[in-house]
């Protein structure tokens, strides 16, 4: 197969390329930043001059400014998916896949309103990046049926990948110095969705072999069981055969803490309930049992 691929520089993106052409697959690595022929990575306005010869049967679009947009970027990042909208005419392209996030949703509850969402459950984004990508779905829903094209959105929640620049990353590397890590009992019992980097190549790749983005769906993309926070801090040191050290923090502190408005972002973000249920993506993909 012939991809086309957006973020190609990013966490997520350097290591799928990989594993793309280690399957046989020919990629085209679309940046917005540099181009380097020799590689098969060009710039997009070297592909809107309808100079490139490469046709592709997907164009995967995983490129995003940054997760942490303010107000004023939503509209670059809705620019971005456009770029690639009119990438997809040039390239003979009729298949996109494109990375959304479940932030579309919202935001991490202390509640129990969000858990085991459904792709039904309407959307209620908080932030920027959850309001720019709800409007890049959307975006891509309409241009579809005015461009005569098939889309696959997976609403994706934070990508379990080993990397300093993301904030798992950073959990990992205190884990793996074996420093305390301070918590809260509430971590113990709170409920997130995590997606496993495995889980998503695996989907991707059937996607593209089997030809299901042609069914133009939204769909969840998560681990089957959700996890809390302490246990996913378990579960990182056991990956590296390593003791995880948590220090429980008393709960009066928490209930302190809760009530100041800038710690309680920080903690709902930490400690907040937030999983996806992702029972229409088995009924799409032979998804393994490991998983």
């Amino acid at each position: 197969m012939n991809i086309a691929l957006t973020g190609s520089s990013g966490l997520i993106g350097s290591r799928l390329v990989k594993d793309l052409k280690n399957l046989g697959h020919k990629v085209l690595c679309i940046s917005s930043s540099h181009s380097s022929h020799k590689n098969n990575i060009f710039l997009y306005p070297e592909l809107e001059s309808k100079k490139i010869t490469f046709k592709a049967d997907f164009i995967i679009h995983m490129a995003s400014l940054n997760s942490n947009l303010d107000e004023s970027e939503i509209v670059l990042e809705i620019e971005l998916l456009n770029k690639v909208i009119n990438c997809m005419e040039n390239l003979n392209c009729k298949d996109i896949i494109f990375f959304s996030s479940i932030k579309v949703y919202g935001e991490n509850l202390f509640n129990y309103d969000l858990i085991n969402i459904e792709e039904s459950f309407p959307t209620n984004p908080k932030c920027p990046y959850g309001i720019a990508k709800e409007r890049c779905e959307k975006l891509l829903i309409q241009l579809s049926h005015e461009k005569n094209f098939n889309y696959l959105i997976f609403r994706l929640p934070p990508v379990l990948i080993n990397h300093p620049k993301s904030n798992l990353g950073k959990l990992y590397q205190l884990v793996e110095k074996g420093l305390p890590i301070p918590s809260f009992q509430v971590g113990d019992s709170n409920q997130r969705s995590f997606l496993n980097y495995d889980l998503l190549a695996h989907v991707l790749v059937e996607a593209i072999n089997e030809g299901i983005i042609s069914s133009s769906k939204i769909l969840n993309i998560a681990d089957s069981l959700p996890i809390s926070t302490n246990d996913l801090l378990r579960r990182f040191g056991k990956s590296i055969n390593k003791k995880t050290r948590i220090i429980y923090l008393p709960n009066f502190l928490f209930k302190a803490m809760i009530k100041i408005n800038r710690l309680q972002l920080i903690l709902c973000r930490l400690f907040g309930n937030f999983s996806l249920s992702n029972g229409k993506l088995k009924e799409k993909f032979k998804i393994p049992k490991h998983f």
